[in-house]
């Protein structure tokens, strides 16, 4: 049984406006119209939707019951086609986002709040993790995008290079090398220094900093992950070299940077399943985060080089 829009269209326009002569005005069609599509329905249906005395009609119950569903099917249209507005305009889903701890405890909860202020019916997800698990992660499609220090190409992730941004000299406040300007490995001769594990491999771009140079380091203590590092800092423990993110979460009280020279450069890479097509949504908060990023950056007077980049298709 199979019954035509129009059809659904003339017995709604029936029961809302109580007579055939009114539901061919509002339809703007002819009485006739309207009480042949009535009358093709009822026989598709196999029952009566109205008796009919005189020029009055009234509904059967079984054209209530009918009536009831098609409101329903017309409430559910209307749902459907606000969804489809809504995840066109970027408004409906999920954001699955992972980053590395320093992004994801401090910065990233801020930026996300704001993202979605004005897109109430999308729920983040904001997952924690080292950037050395980061590749894993999002291969594993277990969040729509990545954000980590470290890009190493695998076949089952596509890496997007976005910025550039200059590792810092950690110190406690008071410390002397305070008073420098720029921070050299020379300045660096037997002061206890707090060194990130191998574990970290952005550790690797600290030694190529200290590579050839013949300088001691003091090494007091190693730490897995730089906030680590930076709270031996702060408690005094020693010195440290850390990307600018992991500083971040620590007052002008508790912990100071300092520019290095030469530098220790950290990429930025955004990191996208190779296999799960990138949502409007990611689209759009990624150039959202990038934004918010550089403002960020720019107002701790941090070091960074953009690049221009596109976001795989």
């Amino acid at each position: 049984m199979m019954w035509q829009i129009r059809q659904i269209e003339a017995f709604q326009a029936v029961m809302l406006n109580g007579s055939i002569t009114r539901a061919a005005t509002t339809l703007h069609v002819s009485q006739p119209a309207i009480s042949k599509l009535v009358a093709e329905l009822e026989r598709k249906c196999g029952f009566k939707l109205f008796q009919r005395q005189g020029n009055r009609l009234t509904v059967t119950a079984e054209g209530q019951l009918l009536y009831n569903e098609v409101q329903r099917m017309i409430v559910s249209s209307e749902n459907i086609q606000l969804k489809v507005r809504e995840i066109r305009e970027q408004r409906f889903g999920t954001l699955n986002i992972a980053a590395f701890p320093a992004l994801s405890t401090r910065l990233l909860p801020g930026i996300i709040t704001r993202f979605v202020s004005e897109r109430p019916n999308v729920r983040p997800l904001l997952t924690s993790s080292s950037s050395r698990f980061l590749n894993e992660w999002v291969a594993a499609q277990r969040s729509d995008l990545g954000i980590g220090l470290l890009g190493k190409s695998r076949p089952d992730i596509r890496l997007v290079k976005m910025m550039q941004v200059e590792g810092v000299c950690a110190l406690p406040p008071g410390h002397f090398l305070q008073a420098k300007e720029i921070i050299t490995p020379s300045d660096f001769d037997e002061q206890p220094f707090v060194s990130l594990t191998t574990e970290d491999r952005t550790q690797f771009l600290v030694e190529e900093f200290f590579r050839g140079r013949e300088r001691s380091r003091k090494i007091v203590a190693e730490a897995q992950m730089s906030e680590a590092a930076c709270q031996f800092v702060v408690e005094r423990a020693g010195i440290s070299i850390v990307d600018p993110f992991s500083a971040m979460g620590f007052s002008p009280d508790e912990l100071t940077t300092k520019k290095i020279d030469p530098p220790v450069l950290f990429d930025m890479w955004l990191i996208f399943p190779m296999f799960q097509p990138i949502s409007l949504i990611t689209r759009s908060f990624t150039a959202f985060f990038d934004t918010e990023i550089q403002r960020e950056l720019t107002r701790r007077q941090m070091m960074f080089i953009p690049y221009d980049y596109n976001i795989p298709d």
